[in-house]
Parts: C-alpha cells; structure tokens; sequence
C-alpha cells in the first residue's frame, strides 16, 4: 500500500496538466466557433 503514496504526486501533477489542456481546448472551441460566425455573416 505504500507505493500509492508515491504515486499520489504524479498523479496530481498529470490531473493539473489535463486540466491545463482542458482549458487550452475550451479557448480553442470558443475561437473556432467565432471563426465559424464570422463565416457564416
């Protein structure tokens, strides 16, 4: 059981990374979807 303490920072270094990416993806809908209005006007 103790090997899941050591693994306890890596996971929680790789969960803030996703939820960098997840941020990163939301800005990239949002400014593909202003794109896609700028082309439908």
């Amino acid at each position: 059981m103790e090997f899941l303490a050591y693994l306890a920072p890596v996971a929680f270094v790789f969960s803030l990374a996703a939820l960098a990416q997840l941020g990163s993806l939301k800005k990239e809908i949002e400014h593909l979807k202003n794109e896609l209005e700028k082309l439908n006007n």
